[in-house]
């Protein structure tokens, strides 16, 4: 949700670095010298410096997957984003899955590259993932699931006593868990503990639930990617609604911000319910930058998706995913539901910041941080064996056709084109997707493996990073990447 906690667990693309003259540099090997190249493209920090970089050294396969302007498009987003990386370190050698140890302007990452050996050792993809730095365990793999239940009930355990977890954990194989528990108090006012089937806000993990909405009026032929929001909003206040596509909008480059601010801070939380409601934070807001020359984390792009739902179906953007996501999925504790509801079961944030950022002496309350009302966006509920549910359905072809599916579990950068017909057995699907969202008493995390079949899941009613620290150790019990 607010941009802090809003950096993605996994980027299948890449960073970059600036080295300092007297700092350690890669290995001379040929995994190395792909290292070498990404830090000089990016050090550059032009677009044509990672267009070099990316036709120089990107496998084959990897520019069929995406096409090489779009991955300059998106390269060149983290870029600003992210600014120049220093190296520090390799954390895991390997012929073809080495991970690096960089630095950013904003803290320590694990860069780990994914190399093609038929290849000359062509880039397949890059991931990240934030790190503790230098010093940081890296966990081993487990030798059975077993193992791994064990080890993430041993950890959970220390962590919930030593109050830097509360919540839910769940890791399944093929859809069947094998490990679910709950740590913690759903609420400490009244010493309710966390249940396996406590609902949970799940921050920014709403959007996925918003692009498979978005899908699906796509796959029907009611929209189109290349759409202009004015197309569907022809009232829009947006200036520039008449260039912004819904593509860009999805895919994070579409200029629009956040409506995390100084107009939602004056604003009373009980008032923001409505997806227009929302729209009021921002829409007199200037562009970031001209739509599609760049990339932006951007909560108000995915408000402005939730209005195109909204126009195009004829429902409120929580009926529509109710009834066509949750529903089919048989999400029978997902909802978008209001603050101030009584809802039986639902975890309450706490929160250790106060509205500056500020360690607090005591953990309060985040009741105030919360908009009335979750969104498009994001701050909706859900249990883990609800999102276990929402994986199991999308990867079973049941919420959209094969086509579509495979879209859901990529970078969502080229959609299918057309209406797409549905299929009578599942799509053949490879790769992953992963999912986090986090605000001031919230974090959440999804991660779905499609070569192994594992799901995990990691919910908290405590500040970011305390799931994402949780799913990153269960990854590496499992050997997922």
């Amino acid at each position: 949700m607010k941009p802090r906690y809003a950096f993605a667990l996994a980027l299948f693309l890449g960073l970059a670095t600036l080295l300092r003259a007297a700092g350690p540099e890669p290995p001379d090997t040929p995994q190395g010298a792909r290292m070498k190249a990404l830090l000089a493209a990016f050090a550059a920090g032009t677009p044509d410096a990672v267009r070099a970089f990316i036709a120089a050294n990107f496998a084959p396969s990897a520019l069929q997957q995406m096409p090489l302007e779009q991955r300059v498009q998106r390269l060149s987003g983290i870029v600003a984003q992210t600014g120049p990386l220093e190296y520090h370190s390799i954390l895991r050698p390997s012929e073809t899955e080495p991970v690096y140890l960089v630095r950013s302007r904003d803290g320590w990452m694990e860069l780990g590259m994914m190399l093609d050996a038929s290849a000359g050792y062509g880039v397949q993809g890059l991931r990240f993932d934030e790190s503790e730095g230098p010093g940081a365990v890296q966990e081993a793999r487990m030798g059975s699931d077993a193992e791994a239940a064990a080890a993430a009930d041993a950890l959970l355990q220390k962590l919930s006593a030593s109050g830097d977890f509360s919540g839910v954990v769940l890791m399944a194989k093929d859809g069947k868990p094998f490990f679910q528990q709950a740590y913690g108090l759903a609420d400490r006012g009244l010493g309710v503990p966390n249940r396996p089937d406590t609902k949970f806000n799940l921050g920014s993990i709403n959007k996925i639930f918003t692009q498979t909405a978005i899908a699906q009026l796509a796959e029907k032929g009611k929209l189109s990617f290349t759409d202009t929001i004015r197309r569907h909003l022809p009232e829009s206040p947006l200036a520039a609604a008449d260039r912004i596509t819904i593509q860009q909008l999805v895919s994070m480059t579409s200029g629009l911000g956040d409506f995390f601010g100084e107009k939602f801070n004056a604003t009373p939380k009980a008032r923001i319910r409505t997806l227009e409601d929302y729209l009021r934070l921002f829409a007199t807001d200037p562009l970031l930058y001209e739509p599609g020359t760049s990339r932006r984390y951007s909560n108000a792009g995915y408000i402005v998706l939730g209005l195109i739902i909204e126009k195009v179906s004829g429902q409120s953007y929580y009926d529509y995913v109710r009834e066509n996501i949750y529903g089919p999925a048989g999400m029978t504790s997902s909802d978008s539901y209001l603050q101030d509801a009584v809802v039986p079961n639902r975890a309450t944030g706490y929160t250790s910041e106060d509205e500056n950022e500020k360690r607090l002496s005591e953990p309060r309350t985040n009741i105030y941080e919360l908009p009335g009302r979750g969104s498009s966006a994001g701050g909706g509920y859900s249990t883990a064996q609800d999102l276990l549910r929402f994986d199991v359905a999308m990867r079973a072809g049941k919420l959209l056709s094969p086509a579509w599916t495979a879209w859901f579990y990529s970078d969502r950068t080229a959609p299918p084109s057309g209406p797409q017909p549905a299929a009578s057995k599942p799509p053949k699907l490879s790769g992953g997707r992963g999912a986090a969202g986090g605000t001031s008493g919230v974090n959440a995390v999804l991660e779905m493996d499609l070569d192994t079949g594992y799901t995990v899941v990691v919910l908290s009613n405590l500040d970011p990073p305390s799931a994402e620290k949780v799913s990153k150790t269960l990854r590496q019990f499992l050997g997922l990447r």
